[in-house]
Parts: structure tokens; sequence; C-alpha cells
């Protein structure tokens, strides 16, 4: 994001009135490898083709905010895979975190992750920490972070039907 799209974020965040509202999506990999014609698995695992391929999108559609900008992620196996699950990662399609809580007595069994060394969270703290600077020459920024929600991660954890 630019820090004059954080600014107006944060303005209609607070209710306070903005000329016009602002237009906003999620920037993410279901939608970015095919439409940029790289194969997903190329998308997650080569940092330049994952920075073009955000900046070709932001440039793309200039008038949209992209939320976060610049999402570093694995699909939806990052969070999963710090708490310990398999993940299995394809040529053309997203990545699949197989579930881990089975019964609800497992969920006592979790323990919490450290983003610095478990599952897939280091990888993606280092993509952002790598690219940076690029980010910044073009002149976005990192303004929060590129997670989900807890919810979400259950129902990955569990199963959205289990759960």
């Amino acid at each position: 994001m630019t820090n004059a799209q954080w600014k107006l974020l944060m303005d209609v965040i607070r209710g306070e009135h903005v000329d016009s509202l602002p237009v906003g999506f999620i920037i993410d990999s279901p939608w970015l490898p095919g439409w940029a014609g790289i194969s997903t698995l190329d998308y997650f695992t080569n940092d330049q083709l994952w920075f073009e391929v955000n900046k070709k999108a932001i440039e793309a559609f200039a008038d949209v905010m992209f939320l976060p900008g610049f999402w570093a992620e694995f699909g939806m196996c990052t969070e999963p895979s710090a708490f310990g699950a398999k993940c299995s990662f394809y040529q053309d399609q997203l990545p699949h975190a197989d579930k881990i809580i089975h019964t609800i007595d497992d969920i006592d069994r979790l323990k919490a992750p450290k983003p610095a060394s478990d599952g897939l969270a280091p990888f993606v703290l280092n993509r952002l920490r790598l690219n940076r600077k690029k980010i910044e020459n073009f002149g976005h920024s990192i303004c929060f972070a590129t997670a989900r929600g807890p919810l979400n991660i259950a129902s990955f954890l569990m199963g959205t039907t289990e759960f």
C-alpha cells in the first residue's frame, strides 16, 4: 500500500468523511499466478516472480487499493504449517494443508507457533524482509500483517464442516 492509501484506509475505518470511497481487494495467490501466466509453484518459490506479479497487478489496477499489497504467503498453508500441519504443493493449483485437529481434545495439545521458526512463517517473514527495499522503492510500504485470523486458521486445522 502507498502511504496515501494507508491514510485513506484509516480515514474510512475511523468513519471520517472522504471524497469518494476507495475500492479495495485482497491481493493473493488464488488469482495472481494464473492471471500473470505463471505456475502457482513458481509464484511461491521465486521471490523475483512474486514481486513482479504483485507489482504488475498494482500497476494494472492503479485505482484499486490492494490489501495489504505485496501479500507474502504460501496459500492457506502458511498458518496451518506453523501449527505442524503437513502441506502439499502443486504446479498449477493451490496448496493443501492436512487437518491436525480430529477431536476437540486435540486442541489442548496445540502449541502456540513461533513465527520466526515454525512452518512456512519464517519464509514469509524473510520474503518481506528481502523485498522490503524494492517494495519501498516502488512507493509502497508494508503496513500490516499478511496473516489470516483465528476462525480461518481453525477451519483449516480442523476442517470447515467439522469446525
